[in-house]
């Protein structure tokens, strides 16, 4: 009887492990197939890209993901901007000086705080996003070609099922820094 334990035992220790294993050689392909995707995103996109970008002194994916979320809103103060970014005040305050000097945001006074200034995108911002979209749909277009309506379709909803995830773990992480 404990023989038989002690093998049931080694079993389910010998499936954990193959498990984890199996677990980790997968994380690794996916690394791999994301870094190539990536690197294949912006071989499709990046002449439209780039000429988008030039066409405002050469705004970084870095700078236009802040603008992609000043979009979302009405604005944003400094400090959100440094949150989102995951980044310093400092850093931030630079980040926005040169999107201001590039004519894609302007600060605002806060009427209720005249300390606070908020972050709002301008006009050219809204063209150069609603360009730089239509630039990553057609790469999209392109790139999941690959895919038919089905696998696109498992494709998209775990994508949308892991960033959720993914938000939800980062609000947690910044609830516990705050606190």
């Amino acid at each position: 009887m404990i023989e038989s334990i002690r093998d049931g035992d080694k079993y389910f220790m010998w499936c954990i492990i193959s498990h984890v294993k199996d677990r980790n050689l997968l994380l690794e392909r996916l690394m791999t197939a994301q870094s190539e995707l990536r690197r294949r995103f912006l071989e499709v996109a990046s002449p439209t890209m780039q000429a988008e970008f030039a066409e405002v002194g050469g705004t970084t994916v870095h700078q236009m993901e802040v603008v992609r979320r000043l979009l979302l809103g009405d604005g944003m103060s400094m400090r959100e901007v440094a949150e989102a970014q995951g980044i310093g005040l400092s850093g931030a305050t630079q980040l926005i000086d040169r999107l201001e000097r590039q004519g894609l945001v302007t600060r605002v006074r806060d009427v209720r705080d005249r300390r606070v200034q908020h972050v709002v995108p301008t006009d050219r911002a809204k063209d150069l996003a609603a360009r730089f979209k239509e630039g990553m749909r057609r790469a999209s277009a392109e790139v999941f070609t690959a895919l038919d309506d089905n696998e696109l379709q498992t494709y998209v909803d775990l994508t949308e099922r892991i960033a959720a995830t993914v938000d939800d773990n980062a609000a947690e992480h910044l609830r516990r820094a705050t606190a």
